[in-house]
């Protein structure tokens, strides 16, 4: 055999043993990562962001380009939202008027296409174009995930890298990221979240039981729809095109497929840098993910399918569970509506990443829930009352970490969901264990009964 063929052969076998060292390396520092990942990077709580920082969630954005809208507004009606950016705005009512016609006409995809395919401004027509889009999410996502899919297939452009170069070692799959319209579909849906909080706080009651069905319908769709783009602003990287389905000679970049529960998962393939130097990033085996967004459950959260899809044998499965336990029974006694986010690689079943989303209950939103159950509110005033100077468990408030100078309130709630998380486990350890107290009444009115007095 001629040297230079030698050579060749050499060469084909280091470039797969340096393959075959890469995936090995990727697939251990994978597993090591895993249970850094269980914790809720990123959380929502009442529309609001929250980044974990140093052992805290810390707010991360203001609401910008805000118009006050009346609390009666039915924000439902996504149109009579957006005249509220029209007024006095000839900028904004000829665009609205447009797309108006253009609804008419052609219907709401056309009106979501056209919004898309032109470039970002920086301006309250943005915005009131962007809340349309939010709107009309929220408003479909009962019928499927046609819609959803076309919003999703604009947010993403392929990646050709410095100077229009590709950056990658092109093997016949096309790399994208993730563009600015998905920060501007979450910016809307921050605002759409501020809308409808105040809309249903505002709500006392309500005769009409199918306005009631559909009221709570649009905030639980709200909130599962922020939820996915915050999602995807926080996880997607690199994605690959996906191949198409079957059924769907369609590809996807991400494919949204929505099952017979209130369950929505998001399909995508992702490259994800295994060595960082600088700029240069060196990439290991690309992965087979799903983003996994739970549907919205009030006062408790049902993990009844986790383990199918997550691995047992590793530390982050068990990890993530009992933090998913810590959010569950906190939402249970303050009377929560609550969603999860799970990433997770399909082949090794392995945790990419978690995101909750918490948001308060209202007098609406408790039908065929037990009469005497507390709103969020109600649960908040409760415990404070409870755990200070004079209240039922007054006592027990340093056992416990519970500061009445520092009282929990609806506004500092996301920031300090893990201290209440872990306030919520003390009293199990102090009064439930050692008092054999119910904790679910730790949030109840006590106020007209003898406080409880520490044991000799």
């Amino acid at each position: 055999m001629k040297l230079k063929y030698k050579n060749r052969i050499r060469l084909t076998l280091v470039l797969i043993l340096v393959v075959c060292i890469v995936n090995v390396l990727t697939g251990m520092y994978e597993v090591f990562i895993s249970n850094y990942n269980v914790i809720a990077n990123q959380i929502i709580w009442k529309g609001a962001r929250y980044n974990w920082d140093e052992n805290k969630y810390r707010k991360i954005d203001e609401l910008e380009s805000l118009v006050e809208i009346p609390k009666d507004c039915d924000v439902k009606d996504i149109w009579e939202v957006a005249s509220y950016y029209a007024k006095d705005d000839s900028e904004c009512e000829s665009r609205l008027n447009e797309l108006e016609k253009i609804y008419d006409e052609q219907g709401e995809k056309q009106v979501i296409e056209n919004i898309l395919v032109h470039d970002l401004g920086n301006d309250k027509k943005t915005r009131m174009e962007y809340l349309i889009i939010a709107g009309s999410l929220t408003n479909d996502l009962y019928n499927g995930t046609e819609l959803l899919n076309t919003v999703l297939g604009y947010c993403f452009d392929r990646d050709f890298g410095v100077l229009g170069y590709k950056r990658y070692i092109d093997i016949g799959d096309k790399l994208y990221r993730k563009n600015e319209k998905v920060e501007e579909i979450i910016k809307a849906f921050e605002i759409l979240s501020k809308y409808t909080v105040d809309y249903m706080e505002g709500i006392d009651k309500i005769v009409d039981e199918d306005r009631r069905d559909t009221d709570i319908r649009y905030y639980h769709n709200m909130i599962q729809l922020f939820q996915i783009f915050s999602s995807i602003g926080q996880f997607d990287n690199n994605l690959i095109m996906a191949k198409s389905h079957t059924g769907d000679n369609k590809k996807y970049i991400i494919r949204v497929v929505k099952g017979d529960s209130r369950d929505i998962s998001l399909y995508y393939t992702m490259y994800k840098a295994f060595i960082k130097f600088g700029n240069v990033n060196v990439y290991g085996r690309y992965k087979n993910l799903n983003m996994r967004i739970y549907g919205v459950m009030i006062g408790s959260l049902d993990d009844r399918d986790v383990t199918d899809h997550i691995s047992l044998k590793y530390l982050s499965t068990l990890t993530f569970i009992r933090r998913l336990h810590h959010l569950e029974s906190t939402s249970d006694i303050f009377e929560l509506c609550a969603t999860y986010t799970v990433v997770y690689d399909t082949d090794m079943h392995l945790i990419e990443g978690t995101a909750y989303a918490v948001y308060p209950t209202y007098k609406i939103l408790t039908r065929h829930r037990p009469v005497d159950v507390n709103y969020t509110k109600d649960a908040i005033r409760n415990f404070n009352t409870n755990f200070s100077k004079g209240g039922y468990f007054g006592e027990f408030a340093n056992e416990v970490g519970y500061d009445e100078n520092n009282p929990i309130t609806e506004e500092n709630f996301g920031e300090r969901l893990v201290e209440i998380f872990n306030m919520r486990y003390r009293c199990y350890e102090v009064l439930g264990e050692e008092y054999d107290v119910d904790i679910n009444c730790i949030t109840l009115d006590l106020s007209g009964e003898e406080p409880l007095t520490r044991e000799d």
